[in-house]
């Protein structure tokens, strides 16, 4: 796989079936809007990629490159961010805030959720399937073009269909502030320093394993039982959900990190949407969805796992003894 394209290919589809269909957005009935998915979520994961390994800048870079893709999809693709009823969920009526016009709760959760598994899980995972790949670019100037094409057709399509379908426009202001920020993000995104070798010693794979899956589930957990079970003030869970991110990264900043270690921290996530999917499509779609659905995840895992042996299996050429 040194030249071909598949890397890229399998990136393109890997993020929108994760970000929408594992999460069970999508049901399993609308995969023929994958290809149109793919256009925005799979080629803004390439090119976020790109621009992050051509540049030899580290995941810090990639992640803040991917909160301004969030930023851009829900601030001006669907503008989830400022409709009040933004597809008759009222997704904003919890964290209300009038002088900025959105719910802070909800703009840390879709933001999160975006940056963290529509954008860095795939891209952990197919760096993951392609080893001797890793940390070279996967596309040329031409593949280049035609992601960002697609990526402007997907996003052009989806806006269109959504602003026609919920008549709502964000203020002026709303558009330019979120554009200013999403400028700056990308900005000291690629002013970072380039990664050097890691002070702290690594964890092991399974702690990586499990801090990921424990803290992705709560952060996922929080957006609908704070508010709709325990009936928590908004300000306590704007808290909660800072905690949760800022104690994770202080866990995993600064430490020795590995392929298992890269593949341990993906998959965790990658697990918090094969549980979290099942109830999230239910709650959307009922039951009818869920044996689609239950295709999707098993495929899912299956294919998590084929990425695992890939991870971990014996690698006879690093044992070998130098000859003379």
């Amino acid at each position: 796989m040194k030249h071909t394209p598949w890397p890229a290919l399998c990136l393109f589809l890997a993020s929108p079936l994760i970000g929408e269909y594992l999460l069970g957005s999508l049901p399993a009935s609308m995969i023929f809007l994958l290809p149109l998915m793919a256009a925005m979520y799979g080629s803004a994961a390439i090119l976020i990629r790109e621009v992050a390994r051509r540049t030899g800048r580290g995941w810090q870079s990639v992640f803040l490159l991917a909160i301004a893709y969030g930023l851009f999809e829900e601030g001006f693709v669907t503008q989830s961010l400022f409709n009040p009823n933004y597809l008759h969920l009222r997704l904003l009526d919890y964290g209300w805030l009038a002088s900025l016009g959105t719910a802070l709760p909800w703009m840390i959760y879709v933001i999160g959720i975006h940056a963290v598994w529509s954008i860095s899980v795939p891209i952990a995972l197919t760096e993951a399937a392609v080893p001797a790949r890793r940390s070279q670019p996967w596309v040329e100037t031409p593949g280049a073009i035609l992601y960002s094409s697609l990526f402007l057709i997907g996003c052009t399509l989806i806006a269109m269909f959504t602003y026609r379908q919920l008549p709502f426009m964000a203020s002026p202001t709303q558009f330019a502030v979120t554009a200013f920020v999403i400028v700056m993000l990308c900005v000291i995104a690629l002013r970072l320093p380039r990664p050097d070798d890691a002070p702290r010693p690594a964890l092991h794979p399974l702690v990586v394993f499990f801090a990921s899956l424990v803290a992705g589930s709560l952060f996922m957990q929080l957006e609908y039982s704070a508010s709709a079970q325990w009936h928590w003030n908004w300000i306590i869970t704007v808290l909660a959900q800072v905690v949760i991110v800022l104690a994770f990264i202080v866990l995993m900043r600064g430490r020795t990190w590995g392929a298992g270690h890269r593949f341990a921290l993906a998959a965790g996530a990658f697990v918090v949407y094969v549980w979290k999917g099942f109830e999230t499509d239910f709650l959307l779609h009922g039951r009818g969805d869920l044996a689609g659905h239950t295709v999707i995840a098993v495929i899912g895992c299956a294919l998590l796992a084929f990425v695992g042996m890939r991870v971990w299996r014996p690698r006879p050429e690093l044992n070998r003894r130098p000859t003379a």
